[in-house]
């Protein structure tokens, strides 16, 4: 067992493990992630992190760490974000934040830089976080919001509709390129999923009209190939959607708006319309089923409230017939 190296190297050599088979958004959240541990390790011992042998940290270190991070101002150490004192990281952050160290403590146990210090150390029970779908009326008001005549109405009406009517990911959505989008076909190859799994997504009739219209009325002539750009031809950027969502939560007041709850409502509806659950699983890119069956109590409730978003009928045999009149 190599018990000189230490826990800056450690990372580093964990991170570089990582390269290899994950994506780079995984590789960034373990970045940003891991490092409250080393941020942590340094204020504890009072030295810098490059100075702390592996062989030193024990299992009462990784639990006294999760007691750090319940008693962390929220915000505290964000680059851009104020710290806020009187509120804390909540239950599942704190969980998600466990989860990445104890990924990254279990790879210096199986490199056999450590004994196994995880025996003993548990995970936070996260709290059940109920997550509400977009009603019909809460997607025809935020739809209004836009025109498929403008270059940024037809655009953001693109970028709505392909996480609410086929199910893609927030980066999904920026990463989607133009030979990807089958008209003829009514489908989009979505190859940039989440750890660079691939999958076919049928294309409904709305959103087929807004793809189409933004594809050969509005988007300009550009050198790279990415589908959905800045009105001036640029890529498509984070920052340009997480200010759409922003604009459309200040203008409707659905305050609990953000670009998962459109995939969410997609699955949840999905579920409704009579969509079994493992053809949800390949559609929505989830590696475990357990992910998908999350959905179900959801959407049985969300069936109860009559006023349900309708997808496309092109995922269903069975079309939704019980709320057409």
């Amino acid at each position: 067992m190599n018990n000189d190296i230490n826990l800056k190297t450690a990372f580093e050599y964990f991170l570089l493990d990582r390269e290899s088979f994950c994506s780079d958004d995984t590789i960034k959240n373990y970045r940003n992630s891991v490092r409250y541990f080393l941020e942590y390790m340094e204020q504890t011992r009072g030295v810098p992190v490059d100075k702390i042998e592996l062989r030193s940290i024990t299992t009462n270190d990784l639990r006294n760490y999760v007691v750090y991070l319940r008693h962390k101002p929220l915000n505290s150490g964000h680059p851009f974000k104020v710290a806020d004192d009187a509120a804390r990281l909540s239950k599942r952050s704190i969980r998600n934040y466990s989860v990445d160290l104890k990924t990254f403590i279990s790879f210096l146990i199986s490199e056999g830089f450590i004994d196994d210090i995880l025996k003993g150390f548990r995970l936070i029970k996260a709290e059940k976080k109920v997550v509400i779908p977009l009603t019909a009326s809460e997607v025809d008001e935020i739809d209004s919001l836009f025109s498929i005549k403008s270059s940024y109405g037809c655009r953001d009406l693109c970028i709505i509709h392909l996480m609410l009517d086929a199910g893609l990911r927030f980066n999904e959505v920026c990463e989607l390129r133009v030979d990807h989008v089958f008209f003829d076909n009514r489908q989009i190859f979505v190859k940039y999923g989440k750890g660079d799994k691939e999958r076919i997504v049928p294309m409904g009739g709305t959103l087929k009209k807004y793809l189409w219209s933004w594809m050969y009325m509005h988007r300009k002539y550009t050198e790279h190939d990415y589908f959905l750009t800045m009105v001036n031809g640029s890529p498509l950027s984070d920052s340009s959607i997480k200010s759409l969502f922003a604009r459309i939560r200040r203008k409707t007041g659905i305050t609990r708006l953000k670009p998962h709850l459109l995939r969410h409502t997609f699955a949840t509806s999905y579920i409704v319309g009579g969509g079994s659950v493992e053809l949800l699983r390949i559609l929505m890119g989830h590696s475990s089923i357990a992910t998908t069956q999350g959905y179900l109590h959801v959407a049985a409730v969300y069936d109860m409230q009559g006023d349900i978003y309708e997808l496309d009928s092109i995922f269903f045999q069975r079309y939704y017939r019980r709320y057409k009149k």
